[in-house]
């Protein structure tokens, strides 16, 4: 068959002629030759019939006078025709009257009979003669007997085959001149085609200089010119795509030129890796970054050339995951980097992964900058409120002295009640934008801090019911002064969220501050319940509502809901945008919806903790030392000595006069040296601390007096401008207010009594107790080994000193995981 397949279409064609004639042929010759046996097998039977009538017509009164010899004369004659192989007949009983058989009469014909008024041809098969056809016809209605004919059939064969002969001859000799004629038919077809064949290889190799002549006048000569105007225009389409084609290579050299023009001048460092994790592009910013210099980079390993927070950061995004990954990186020469880097994929992120791009930034100017930026809001900060503490402070004070001391001595006093009332009224309004600039200041300090990322977040797992009670209760003075009411509505077995409790409690207050502002009737409602993985809290009330076209501008910095034209805005416009920086800080989001007339809704949504967090043992187990309970506490008892640390003199007035009214001893120092010396020499009881001062600044101060033993547990309280400073025992930002001080540092003198307070473990006559008064500023107690732990967890904080020989019925691990409490060893008292 691949022999068959590999043969030329001419051969082909002379193949299946051959075959096709020769089947033809074939089958002419047998149709022929048997058409031909057929008409010959007639005709005998035919010739037989008329020669069997012919005699028993003349043979009748022959027969019947029994005149054998002139029948057998007869029959002789016939026998001369050609075809006929016997005669004989019979008389009417069958006998046999006269036959041409020499020498005897075949016994097989003795059987033969034939019918008394019908001719009856039969095929015999005779020895001697072949195959005969036998045609009988009755004499006189076979009355007189039967004539019987035996026309030879061998001759008819003989015919036959020398006709089929004759054709296979003729058509043999036609065939071979019809192969001649075709052949030389296929040799004048088949040369025009070899010709387009190879033209069409010629344009298959792009060879379109490549002519064809056919001259023939047929539908090949038609097809070869078609074939010569495709290659034209073959021709023409490949000279202009090759002009494309260069000019698209010229363009993408060009493009390939700028992008790495891009890349070489590229201010930001690039660095990508493959997916092997081969270093396969590097920009001269990052060489300059990292100090490559020339050293080669491409296909090494990171590791080899950068440090490993590079190398880290190259083998994950060429992990070809969807995870974009930012740090800041050391660069030399003492710079700072930001990189970003992620997984490359080509067409979409379901695509084919190609490795990892690292994008490095100088940011050693926009550290420098922010650094700038803090310090400025650090300066601000304490140049604005440090002020404000004394601004607000003294108008406080002054108004309560006047409405305790002057007023009183006035009453009664000729017409002064009006003016009275008048400096009152003054003093209110002093007060109350003191502390509405004071609230403005804290607001725009506040969201420099966060877009700065200076706030210092306190996160914990926070109750979120807990969260609106306490917001309520911050609030009670504004809604309940405006007759309104606060509901609070909070779902069964709400989660615990995650985040900075206070600023929490700062976005409710706020929105509930917000909805008191613009409800005039009706309740409003602090509702918390649990979407998803989410809790929100909703703020609702029954105000004026938002008209559409300020909704989606309430959350914008310093934008005010009303017409500023007609009425004067209340609030610094920063309330809301600093609710959605906690919010969104904590990741959670903030909306807001309205319909004016009808109240408008704000809420934000939390994240759940799965994880509960235990809390600390401090946070679970409150303090059992007393609670402050005003200036009572410190009846009966020697003034506390409290040293004010301030570089502002107003604010150490401000202070030292508020301490005063308390009972307090008062001491100043208005640097960092002169503090330290009036620590050490006067031991007081409690430090006002300031932070930002000229020279030795409050972190130096606090320091140095926690390096002295004499001054070591002295309580600090950090009055500052600065917020999560860290610092002292107790933080206030200014500007404070008298009750605020009052209340930190009444905790702080009642947390170091309770500190110094001191078990002993054993009888009080075992060991000296003036000794002991040298470390137990507070009382001394002596407890049993059945009494001690009773004490000890039942919220004691202080010293325990154990005894060397009560050390072995002690559970001191047990011991030392109490929080709050230290433990002292003390030699066998024996040798003390």
């Amino acid at each position: 068959m691949a022999a068959l397949r590999n043969m030329s279409l001419f051969r082909k064609t002379g193949l299946v002629a051959f075959c096709l004639f020769g089947v033809i042929s074939s089958l002419t010759s047998v149709l022929t030759a048997w058409t031909l046996y057929g008409l010959m097998t007639r005709e005998y039977v035919s010739k037989g019939t008329a020669i069997a009538h012919s005699i028993a017509g003349a043979s009748q009164e022959i027969l019947l006078n029994r005149d054998a010899a002139t029948v057998q004369s007869m029959i002789d004659q016939y026998l001369e025709i050609e075809g006929v192989a016997y005669v004989f007949v019979t008389d009417g009983e069958g006998l046999v009257v006269s036959h041409t058989f020499v020498p005897e009469f075949p016994p097989m014909l003795r059987e033969v009979r034939g019918q008394k008024h019908e001719t009856t041809v039969t095929s015999l098969e005779i020895a001697h003669y072949g195959r005969v056809i036998d045609i009988c016809a009755p004499i006189l209605g076979g009355l007189a007997g039967h004539v019987h004919v035996g026309m030879g059939k061998e001759l008819i064969l003989t015919y036959f085959w020398k006709v089929v002969f004759r054709m296979q001859g003729l058509l043999f000799i036609i065939f071979w001149v019809c192969v001649g004629i075709l052949y030389m038919m296929m040799r004048r077809i088949s040369r025009p085609l070899g010709q387009l064949t190879d033209y069409a290889r010629k344009l298959a190799a792009h060879d379109f200089s490549a002519t064809i002549d056919i001259r023939t006048r047929d539908e090949l000569a038609v097809l070869g010119r078609a074939m010569m105007s495709m290659g034209q225009e073959l021709s023409l389409l490949f000279s202009e795509m090759e002009s494309e084609v260069d000019k698209a290579t010229a363009d993408l050299r060009d493009h390939m030129a700028y992008l790495a023009a891009i890349i070489d001048n590229l201010a930001d460092g690039l660095l990508v890796v493959d997916v092997n994790g081969a270093v396969s592009v590097i920009n001269p910013a990052m060489r300059e970054f990292f100090g490559l210099g020339e050293t080669p980079c491409k296909g090494r390993s990171p590791a080899r050339l950068f440090p490993e927070e590079i190398t880290s950061m190259a083998d994950r995004i060429r992990r070809c995951t969807d995870e974009v990954l930012s740090a800041e990186i050391p660069l030399t020469r003492g710079r700072t980097g930001k990189a970003v880097g992620s997984s490359i994929f080509a067409g979409s992120p379901a695509g084919q992964c190609l490795g990892g791009v690292l994008l490095i930034r100088d940011i050693t100017r926009e550290k420098e900058l922010d650094q700038l930026k803090t310090d400025f809001i650090s300066t601000v900060s304490h140049e604005l409120r440090t002020p404000m503490t004394s601004v607000l402070g003294f108008s406080k004070i002054i108004r309560k002295k006047l409405d305790k001391t002057v007023f009183p001595l006035l009453t009664g006093v000729g017409d002064v009640e009006k003016p009275i009332n008048q400096v009152r009224g003054n003093m209110d309004i002093i007060v109350a934008e003191a502390e509405r600039l004071t609230e403005l200041i804290n607001d725009v300090l506040d969201i420099a801090r966060m877009e700065a990322g200076e706030i210092h977040w306190r996160d914990e797992n926070v109750s979120v019911v807990s969260v609106l009670e306490r917001s309520k209760e911050a609030t009670r003075g504004l809604w309940e002064a405006k007759g309104l009411a606060v509901e609070v509505e909070a779902a069964d077995g709400l989660p615990e969220v995650r985040g900075d409790r206070d600023r929490l409690v700062q976005v409710v207050v706020n929105l509930l501050s917000n909805a008191v502002k613009f409800t005039k009737e009706g309740p409003i409602c602090c509702s918390a319940a649990l979407e998803g993985e989410y809790v929100r809290v909703s703020v609702r009330d029954n105000g004026s509502g938002i008209d559409p076209a300020d909704l989606r501008l309430v959350f914008d910095k310093f934008k005010q809901v009303g017409d500023t034209l007609t009425g004067k805005p209340e609030g610094s416009g920063l309330g809301l945008p600093i609710c959605r920086q906690i919010v969104e800080r904590h990741g959670g989001t903030i909306q807001a919806e309205s319909e004016p007339g009808k109240g408008s809704v704000f809420s934000f949504t939390l994240p759940v903790v799965r994880e509960t967090v235990e809390a600390s043992r401090e946070d679970a187990e409150p303090s059992r030392c007393p609670v402050y309970s005003g200036d009572a506490a410190w009846k009966g008892r020697a003034a506390p000595k409290v040293l004010v640390v301030d570089d502002d003199p107003a604010l150490i007035e401000y202070l030292s006069q508020v301490f005063e009214e308390q009972g307090f001893a008062v001491c100043e120092a208005r640097n960092g040296p002169e503090a330290v010396a009036a620590a050490r020499s006067l031991l007081p009881d409690l430090i006002t601390m300031d932070i930002m001062m000229p020279g030795m600044d409050g972190h130096q101060v606090i320091d140095r007096l926690r390096a002295m033993p004499e001054t070591r547990d002295i309580p600090i309280l950090v009055i500052s401008a600065l917020s999560g400073t860290g610092a002292g025992d107790m933080a206030l930002l200014k500007p404070v207010d008298d009750e605020a001080v009052l209340e930190a540092a009444g905790t702080l003198l009642r947390g170091k009594a309770c500190g110094d307070a001191c078990i002993v473990l054993g009888e009080s006559g075992e060991c000296d107790l003036n000794g002991l008064r040298i470390l137990c500023a507070g009382e001394v107690t002596f407890a049993t080994a059945e009494e001690f732990w009773p004490l000890v967890e039942g919220g004691f904080r202080g010293t325990v000193f154990i005894a060397a020989e009560a050390v072995g019925g002690v559970e001191l691990e047990r011991l030392t995981r109490l929080g709050g409490v230290s433990v002292i060893l003390l030699p066998p008292f024996a040798e003390n």
